[in-house]
């Protein structure tokens, strides 16, 4: 048994009054932390509570994401994790942010505890100030600023609008805000890939930001959304012009050539708003407002755009709820040979019928379906209802008749297209070569080489490809030399000008030659009279369609219309 003495108790007091000292110099120098498995904190010590400005109430329980300060990539964390996970130790250096928003760094060590079969249930955090070491000055500049296009942030600009909203209730003076969208970036950034897509909102940046003002008034918002603080709201009309005037010409990103076109909505303080928030609600909706118009357009909020809003959501609930509920549904028009005169095929085209909002013309809906990320559902819907259609007729009438389907630019941008098509057939099994896509002219204006690729890959499936709306663009000639297409369809508006107009006849003469001079069929659509079915008949059209023969038809009504012949008899009288 050990002997104690008043030598020895001493010492021991001494010891503990060392490690008492100790442990007070560490708990003001180092900022600790104890999480558990999940990463939930459990402690923290007081110099944690005093650098990150949290009272201890309000960490225990949290998990380190309180203090994120958006400076590092998620990659940064999931190797923490990684590395921790496996139960080795990690240290690295991270930048926090304090509840004041201020930016803090700290050198950083995580020690995982481990159980008996070695699997971390506990993590100890320690950590030291290493703030004063970094620039702060470049900090606080990342802090503030967009990676991608060095713009102020979001961050940056919720500053700027309390100084902007503070002055204005002091002096009187009104400010416009600009909210600027990309129109379709979803096609950029899938059609041709993520990496394209930030080099074109770079390129896009630097064309807005030499703009005369908006270079210190810019602001990337999120993704690609903008916004542009104006002080003199006298100028708001030549701004947006401006703005949109930067869009005239093509973009060329990497071996890429395109054009793009944004939407831009305003609302000035306090005109339009009382609060920041409701300024930047109100410029969105004069936002959505102007991107319902399409193209380069720009709108000034009024207050009765608040019930445009609601309808356009209202719009967009239905257009799912059509979806998931099979409501859409597909009519069809016949395809006649002429040197037959029989009805060889047909087109699918889209209807939605709503009981509150009536009949919804394609024209309004497809563009929104676009702009609300819907439109590869419904292209995937039109094209496996189409095909399964077809085939049901061509098996109860031994018949061979093939279907067109026109596919959104967006959707035959998507990675993906070429093997969900494959999916179709292989599901309804169509013959690939009674299968034939139309894509619109304008479609060909962008992503030139990806198109291509995937046109081949279409053709190769033994699918046709159509160029619908042909003529209505404005680089037609140069865009059937480089497209491997199969169909040409005239444009209606060219077949109503065959008996009014002087050079009707020369234009369609001429569209027909070049078509068959390149080895390409033609389709011409709207023919509504017989004199103009006749001059498409004498100048070697190849293929119509039209109300002079039917109108698109619901499935009931096309299946009696070709158990009649009604329109075979027609054609041939």
């Amino acid at each position: 048994m050990m002997n104690i003495t008043p030598g020895i108790i001493n010492q021991v007091n001494y010891s503990l009054k060392e490690l008492q000292d100790i442990f007070s110099a560490m708990n003001s120098s180092i900022i600790v932390a104890i999480t558990d498995r999940t990463g939930k904190i459990t402690f923290v010590n007081d110099h944690f509570c005093k650098i990150s400005k949290y009272k201890r109430e309000e960490l225990i329980g949290q998990d380190h994401r309180l203090l994120n300060s958006g400076f590092h990539p998620k990659s940064f964390f999931r190797e923490m994790w990684k590395t921790i996970g496996k139960g080795d130790m990690w240290n690295g250096e991270v930048c926090n942010r304090a509840k004041d928003g201020s930016l803090y760094w700290v050198k950083t060590t995580i020690i995982p505890f481990l159980d008996d079969n070695n699997k971390p249930y506990q993590y100890i955090a320690i950590r030291v100030d290493i703030t004063a070491q970094k620039d702060i000055k470049k900090i606080t500049h990342i802090a503030y600023h967009d990676e991608l296009t060095g713009l102020p942030n979001r961050r940056k600009l919720e500053q700027r609008l309390e100084n902007e909203f503070h002055q204005s209730r002091r002096t009187g003076e009104k400010f416009a805000l600009f909210f600027i969208d990309v129109n379709r970036f979803k096609n950029i950034n899938d059609g041709l890939g993520h990496i394209i897509g930030d080099m074109f909102l770079v390129e896009m940046a630097n064309r807005i930001r030499n703009v005369d003002y908006t270079s210190n008034s810019f602001y990337r918002h999120n993704s690609d959304e903008f916004v542009m603080i104006l002080n003199d709201v006298s100028r708001i009309e030549e701004m947006a012009k401006e703005i949109i005037g930067v869009f005239d010409d093509s973009f060329i990103v990497d071996a890429y050539e395109f054009y793009a076109s944004i939407s831009i909505g305003i609302s000035v303080f306090p005109d339009h708003a009382n609060t920041i928030e409701d300024l930047l609600k109100n410029a969105d909706i004069a936002m959505y407002a102007a991107k319902s118009t399409r193209g380069n357009q720009y709108r000034l909020y009024r207050h009765n755009m608040d019930e445009a809003n609601d309808k356009w959501l209202l719009l967009e609930t239905k257009l799912h709820q059509a979806l998931k509920k099979d409501i859409l549904e597909l009519h069809y028009q016949p395809k006649i040979d002429l040197k037959t005169d029989r009805v060889v095929g047909m087109e699918a085209l889209l209807r939605w019928y709503d009981p509150e909002l009536g009949q919804m013309p394609p024209d309004r809906f497809i563009p929104f379906a676009e702009e609300c990320g819907l439109i590869n559902d419904i292209g995937v819907w039109v094209l496996h209802k189409a095909c399964a259609q077809v085939c049901a007729w061509n098996k109860t009438f031994h018949s061979n008749l093939s279907v067109a389907v026109n596919i959104s630019p967006i959707h035959i941008s998507t990675p993906g297209f070429v093997e969900m098509v494959r999916d179709v057939i292989a599901g309804t099994k169509i013959n690939p070569h009674l299968l034939e896509i139309e894509i619109t002219e304008m479609s060909m204006l962008d992503y030139t080489e990806d198109l291509i690729d995937t046109i081949e890959q279409l053709r190769a499936l033994g699918i046709t490809i159509a160029l619908d709306d042909f003529g209505t663009g404005y680089s037609s000639l140069n865009y059937l030399k480089k497209f491997p297409v199969d169909v040409l369809k005239i444009d209606r508006a060219f077949v109503r000008d065959i008996l009014p107009e002087k050079t009707g006849i020369a234009m369609i003469s001429a569209m027909i030659s070049l078509a068959h001079a390149l080895n390409l069929q033609v389709v011409a659509e709207g023919v509504e009279e017989e004199a103009e079915l006749n001059v498409l008949r004498e100048h070697g059209c190849d293929f119509v369609q039209g109300y002079y023969f039917s109108k698109p038809l619901s499935v009931q009504d096309f299946t009696t219309t070709i158990l009649n012949q009604s329109l075979t008899n027609k054609s041939s009288s």
